[in-house]
This record gives C-alpha cells, structure tokens and sequence, in this order.
C-alpha cells in the first residue's frame, strides 16, 4: 500500500476545495472500483445496487485505467437518491427522476500545479445498459451534473436518466469559482488545465465513468453517446476526431468547430465600438426591424421569422439605414462608426496563416433575430455590443460576451499576458501560439472515417439566429466532411438539421410580435435508433413550441430540415408543421 496527497471538490452547499489523502492499491491489487466486478458476470438486482451505491465513495482508480496521463481518481461520495416524480415550480415544469446513485469524484492532476477534473456520474438502478455523456459551455468550470434536460428539450421530455441512461460531466479540469469574473480564461495559463479543456478531460472522465459502471453494474455500457451544444458541441465532435473507438453516437449542436479562429474574430468586431461605434438597444432594434423588413417573406410568410437564411444576406442594404451624414441623429438610424461595427460582424475573419487543418478564415455571421420585444436580453446586445460601450479594462457587468471572451482568449491561451491590450492584438505576433493552440482547442477535423467505420452516428444541428458562433462554421465543417469522405458515406452516418431563428441556446421569438418559434426537438432518440437499430432520421424532424406545465400542449410546430434546405410556408394554418415544406435556400 501507499499513500497519496489529491486535491479534490466535495459537495456541501457549494463544490469548495479541500485535501484528502486517500489510500489506495497498489497496481498488482488495483483496480478498487473494478478489480472485483470483472470477475462476476450475474447483473445485480435494484436491491442489490441500492445497497452498493454508498460503498462506492473512498475507491480509487489508478492512472494506468485512465486513456491519457493523469493523476488517479477518486470517489468522494456516492449517494442513494429515491426517485422524484414529476412537479411544477415558479411554473416551471422539473422533470421526474428515477431511483439512482449519484458519484462524485475527481482526478488528480499531474501537474501539481493545476486544478483536478471534478465529475458527477448517475447510475439509474433501472439501467437500460446505455451511457450519456453531457458536453459543458463556454470556459467550462462549472461542474455538469448530467442531471439536467438537453439541450432543446421540450418541457415534458424525459430526461436521459428516466430513460434509463447513466450520465455523466465535468467542469473539464478547471474551477471558475478560482478565477475574477474577468479573466474567466485564466486558466489557460496553466499547459495541463488547457489541455484538459482542449480534449483531455472529457477523455479522462469517459474512462473514469465506463470503469465506475463496470464495477457497479458488474458490466460495461452497450452503447456511450456525447451529447453537448456550443463548446459540449465542439467537445463532442472533439472526441469522435481524437477518441473514435471511445463512442458510439455524438449529437452536437451548434458546435464552435473553430474555437481559436472564433474567439480572435471576436476582437474586430469590437474594435469600432472603441471608436465610437457601440450600439445601445435601441439600435439594435432598430437593426433588427430593418433586417426583418428585408428578408421576412423571403420564406413565404411575413411573420417576423426569418427561416431562408441564405437568402437574407444579399437582401440587406446597410447603407440604407445610413444616417444622414453618417453622424449619429437618433434612434432611427446607425452612424458610419455603427455601421462599421454590424458590417465587422457579417465579414469573414481572416488570418495570414493557416492553423490547424489548413483553415485560415473563419466565417461572416447571418442575419436574423438580432434582438427580441425585451431589448435588454437582445441576442446581438448580450453577444455583440453590450449594454455599454466596451472598455479595454473589460467590464463584465456590461461587456458584450463576445468581447469578455475574446479578451480572455489573447490574453491567457495565446499572449500569456494578463495585461495585454486586446484591441491591439495582431495576430502575426503570435503565430506559433495561435497554430499550437488551434490545435489543442479545434475541432475542425474532417477526417471521421475511423468512428463512421465502427458504426458511430453524428447529428449535427445549426441555429441561424445565432450571435455568439457564425452557423456556416459547422456548415463548412459539414461540407468538408463530405469532400473528405465522400457523400455516400456521409449519408450513411451524418445529419445535419438547420434550425432557422433560432438563437445560441435555442429559443426564439417573432422580432415583430413576440410570439415563439417552434425550435424545441429531442435529437436522443433519434441517435440511439440510428446507432441502435440502424434507422436514420428522418429528413425533417418535427420542432415544437409547448406550454411549460402540463398538459404541454403544442403551441406550434414547424419542420426542422436538413441543409441546405428550410421550412417555407405553402399555406394553412401557419402553426402546424404540415403548412411547410423543406425547401432550398440559396444565396
């Protein structure tokens, strides 16, 4: 036996930091968790695995079950929780859970300079032998319990775990509890916190998770999903790139394909703030209502939605909104400064080096949706502009979301420099750095044949009226898939759906009326009978908008097509699905 010193989170009232020394076997009589389990083939009964739930805490894992270098890992808890039936509160539905054994765990660096991997993992006592995996945001740092509905999930969806899937997250091997608000990237300054971020954490966690199953349901998972939108979109398509034998279907929604490129594109689009160019919610109104103006019908209904979205942009004349002069008169209209600003973020980003897998340019945004009837919550006022002017200082009270996290991406991941200016950021400066990191952090791989060939499945999904990532990243990812693979094999394993309007997170709403857009769709059960019983999607799944409490009653509903096409209106009831059909959008 020997001893060994890991920094691990316990759960209290918050995951706070504590020292545990915690003992654990030595090689020849490890693995604690799994050692025992490999040897019993009986799958245990619910009364069996209520009884074991607890005696999983104190168990250790060592580094050499873990698919990359580590540190061990170790169970801090693991608790019986009695299943929950549906309820409503604040009207708000909270779903219904079904008896299980949560585990908290975490897993030593080793660089004892960095922060653990904290993780949950559910076990349902009524197990349906399959495994889910849950993708984090943004900077991550924030523990995913796996416990939550996904992403787009219509109230009344049951959640993966009263479906019989164990779930699992991660905070990705950082804490932002640790960091100020303003330099939530700060722990990119750290090698071994940034490659865990990259791709290594969820790797790691995979591994960890599959061996605690092992030892607790005396068997492996039959089938392991990543489910994630955003960052968990790139980390899922991360990890059918780097991990292809790991999984066996990924769902990923608007995934930051380019997570380097995406981060620097940001920078433009806030220098003509600094110059004059901050646009307050009254213009991002005013911006949303010409853009509605000008492409709403383009679908065949004017309904303040715009769902062809390749069409809008040429449709679009800026100068129009002109003011006169170009100097500021009013709410009405953008100045040249303003202008300048809305033409940054409908212009492509271009470095003068390519970066991981030969890219050097990453897409222009579309148009649409740029703000809602509550101009403070605007889409383009929280990702873009802010609710002030930028400063370089960076405000997180105020700043755009777009300009905390570029700030933060040059500062700690590329320049090292806490104080580095970042409307000053030249990317020739940091050449090396920016490929070495785009190569830590991209996903922008088109090379899938390893995880098509043992089967693996990928849904795609794309919000046009999203303002924190351009949607044609993930469309050229597609497309470059395709050139790699070819269509055929595409076909046979991919899908991507386009989801016109709606917003980063989902939502949407009518910029004329308020009224909701149907953006909600379960993409879980589509995956598992494609990987399962080998029955692919179908070419338009059905989006709905529903009450929040029950009954649920469908308020709407609308085709969600696959690209390149989207739902134009052919007549009738203009809330039922059946009133489009999938058409093409061009530009």
């Amino acid at each position: 036996m020997r001893e060994c010193t890991v920094r691990l989170f316990a759960r209290g009232s918050r995951m706070k930091m504590v020292i545990r020394r915690v003992r654990f076997c030595t090689v020849a009589a490890i693995v604690c968790v799994a050692g025992t389990a490999q040897a019993q083939t009986d799958a245990p009964g619910a009364d069996e695995l209520k009884a074991a739930c607890p005696g999983l805490a104190g168990q250790a894992i060592p580094p050499s079950a873990i698919g990359l270098p580590s540190g061990p890992a170790v169970i801090v808890s693991a608790t019986f929780v009695p299943a929950a039936p549906q309820s409503v509160s604040d009207g708000k539905t909270v779903p219904a859970t079904p008896d299980y054994c949560t585990v908290l765990g975490a897993i030593a660096p080793v660089d004892p300079a960095a922060q653990p991997i904290t993780f949950q993992v559910n076990l349902p006592i009524a197990w349906n032998g399959k495994a889910l995996q849950y993708g984090g945001g943004g900077y991550n740092g924030t523990l995913i319990t796996g416990l939550a509905p996904l992403r787009d999930a219509a109230p009344g969806d049951p959640l993966p775990l009263i479906r019989g899937y164990a779930t699992l997250g991660t905070d990705s091997g950082h804490q932002a509890s640790a960091f100020a608000p303003e330099r939530i990237g700060a722990f990119g300054l750290n090698d071994e916190m940034l490659i865990n971020y990259g791709y290594a954490s969820y790797k790691k966690v995979r591994d960890v998770a599959v061996t605690v199953m092992r030892s607790f349901y005396r068997r492996g998972p039959s089938r392991l999903y990543y489910f994630g939108g955003s960052e968990g979109g790139r980390e899922g398509l991360t990890m059918a790139q780097r991990f292809p034998a790991d999984y066996d279907g990924v769902v990923s929604v608007v995934p930051v394909v380019q997570l380097s490129m995406l981060f620097q594109s940001y920078i433009p689009h806030q220098r003509p703030q600094l110059r004059g160019g901050w646009m307050g919610p009254d213009k991002v109104v005013t911006l949303a209502k010409f853009v509605s103006d000008a492409c709403d019908a383009l679908d065949g209904l004017a309904d303040g939605v715009i769902n062809n979205y390749l069409a809008c942009p040429a449709q679009v004349d800026l100068p129009k909104l002109r003011c006169p002069d170009g100097v500021d008169a009013g709410s009405h209209c953008l100045s040249d400064a303003q202008i300048e600003t809305v033409s940054a973020v409908h212009s492509p980003y271009t470095l003068p080096f390519p970066v991981a897998n030969g890219l050097a340019t990453y897409p222009q945004w579309l148009y649409g949706n740029e703000t809602t009837p509550d101009p403070k919550n605007a889409t383009m006022t929280r990702w873009v502009t802010g609710t002030a002017a930028p400063s370089v200082s960076v405000d997180p009270s105020s700043a755009a979301q777009q300009w905390l996290y570029g700030a933060n991406f040059v500062r700690f991941f590329v320049a090292k420099d806490p104080d580095l200016d970042p409307s000053r950021f030249d990317p020739k400066d940091f050449q090396s750095r920016l490929q070495q990191v785009s190569e830590i952090i991209d996903s922008s791989n088109p090379d899938l044949s390893a995880f098509f060939a043992r089967g693996g499945k990928l849904i795609l999904r794309e919000n046009m009226g999203d303002l924190a990532q351009s949607p044609l990243a993930g469309i050229n990812y597609f497309n470059a898939v395709i050139a790699k693979l070819g269509h055929e094999t595409v076909e046979a394993s991919a899908r991507l759906y386009i989801s016109p309007a709606s917003t980063h997170t989902g939502p949407a709403v009518s910029v004329t009326d308020g009224t909701p857009v149907p953006t909600m769709v379960d993409l879980l059960d589509p995956l598992d009978r494609w990987v399962t019983g080998g029955e692919p999607p179908a070419d338009a799944l059905i989006q709905t908008v529903k009450t929040a409490v029950p009954p649920f009653d469908v308020l709407a509903a609308r085709p969600m097509c696959r690209y390149p096409k989207y739902p134009r209106y052919v007549g009738g009831d203009e809330l039922s699905a059946a009133s489009y059909v999938c058409a093409p959008s061009v530009p």
